[in-house]
């Protein structure tokens, strides 16, 4: 009797043995490919007109407004973990194009168009976000900026950059920034618009590309 007692418990012991060895060929849990992927802050204007989202390391500041609409407007920037503003947003302008037509034609550069159909406007304009880029035929520096539009940009050359986008029936605002800040030396056009049509290929400019585009309606 003892001798079949140690026959079966050696035969568990096989299989039990066998189960530990097919379960530990079988391949890893696969994890969520986006599990670890840090997720975006929402942000909505003090006055909840707009929401749009943006890397959770980038920081909202308030500024005292900057609207000229009796009905009132926000300014607000957004800076990058380092302190640095990336981009602002006003809301509550009323603006008016007029320019004088400079001697010679400005060279005028798109290099990239978004269309906006989440932001929609009382005054019936498409808005789309556009990056681009001036270079004046006279003294001024040239100048590249990405920001929010409405329609297209005629007579771009002749006013320079008209970073406006239409929101209520009497006023608009901006959201935009220009490549380099300001900081880099826009004297030197030709290093200048290069390091501009370069700087799309950064993850930095992705980023505020898709937080530009997510700017939309809070109501």
């Amino acid at each position: 009797m003892a001798r079949n007692i140690t026959a079966r418990n050696t035969g568990l012991l096989a299989a039990a043995l066998l189960l530990t060895s097919i379960s530990s060929c079988a391949a890893p849990p696969q994890e969520d490919p986006t599990s670890s992927a840090p997720q975006w802050s929402s942000y909505t204007t003090a006055d909840g007109s707009l929401r749009f989202e943006h890397p959770p390391e980038w920081k909202i500041a308030e500024l005292p407004a900057q609207a000229n609409d009796p009905a009132g407007g926000v300014s607000l920037q957004v800076l990058d973990g380092g302190g640095r503003t990336l981009a602002r947003l006003d809301t509550g302008i009323i603006t008016g194009l007029s320019c004088t037509e400079p001697a010679s034609p400005a060279s005028y550069v798109e290099y990239e168009s978004v269309p906006m159909p989440e932001l929609d406007s009382m005054q019936g304009t498409d808005q789309r976000f556009v990056y681009h880029s001036l270079a004046p035929s006279g003294p001024r520096d040239a100048q590249a900026t990405y920001a929010v539009v409405s329609g297209g940009q005629e007579g771009q050359g002749e006013c320079g950059l008209f970073d406006f986008f239409t929101l209520t029936e009497s006023s608009g605002g901006r959201f935009a920034g220009e490549y380099g800040d300001g900081s880099a030396d826009a004297q030197d056009t030709d290093a200048y618009l290069d390091g501009a049509e370069r700087y799309r290929e950064t993850q930095e400019y992705s980023d505020i590309k898709e937080m530009l585009t997510s700017l939309r309606n809070a109501d």
